[in-house]
């Protein structure tokens, strides 16, 4: 098995891979791509993906793009995860896209106001207003964890990778989750997997 990861550390979307690497155990290796690193726009990164966005997941020959569809991927071609049957995979499906779109737009605007532009390129309003837009869907996400131990249902699935990404990052960016006792209680567990401390936590903030 040959696994490389393309793309930097920093990136939510590039822990997202890593995450489900270390869960499962499996041996990979890293690039640091875009950002900072540049490199996306290379031709030779291009043949790869042509959107020249990471990550990029090369698995011997196979190459795939989109954080959600490598994980996806991994998590069948290894056998990470029982995905269940398909009415509790569409639930995982729907908190993927939930988390990875809905509440990952607010909180890229977040990160890019608040660290990965240059200075004299930031916004405050926008700091501001993506806080507002972010804790009122985390309401959303709280009552989901009110209710279960993990987004669906009682283990840990893929759902949890992509929430736990952004969640660490508003966090990291002093978004007050005071109020959220199931975001609180959910974290916690989260911070039990390793695999969740070495891919998440310890990573570095943009533009690292």
């Amino acid at each position: 098995m040959a696994l490389k990861i393309y793309g930097r550390r920093s990136s939510a979307n590039v822990q997202k891979v890593v995450w489900i690497c270390c869960e499962g155990g499996l041996k990979f290796e890293t690039e640091n791509l875009g950002g900072k690193y540049g490199g996306n726009e290379s031709d030779e990164f291009k043949s790869m993906n042509p959107n020249g966005r990471i990550p990029v997941l090369k698995d011997n020959d196979f190459i795939l793009y989109e954080s959600n569809s490598i994980i996806k991927y991994l998590t069948r071609q290894y056998k990470i995860f029982d995905l269940g049957n398909i009415k509790k995979e569409a639930l995982i499906n729907q908190w993927i896209d939930w988390s990875s779109y809905t509440l990952g737009a607010p909180c890229s605007v977040l990160t890019a106001h608040s660290v990965s532009l240059p200075s004299e390129l930031r916004n405050t309003d926008k700091v501001i207003e993506s806080k507002v837009e972010i804790r009122q869907l985390l309401k959303i996400l709280n009552y989901q964890l009110l209710i279960n131990d993990y987004v669906v249902g009682k283990e840990f699935t893929l759902a949890d990778i992509p929430a736990g990404c952004w969640i660490n990052r508003c966090k990291k960016l002093d978004v007050d989750m005071s109020d959220f006792n199931g975001i609180i209680k959910w974290l916690e567990r989260l911070n039990n997997r390793t695999a969740f401390k070495f891919a998440v936590v310890s990573a570095p903030m943009p533009p690292n």
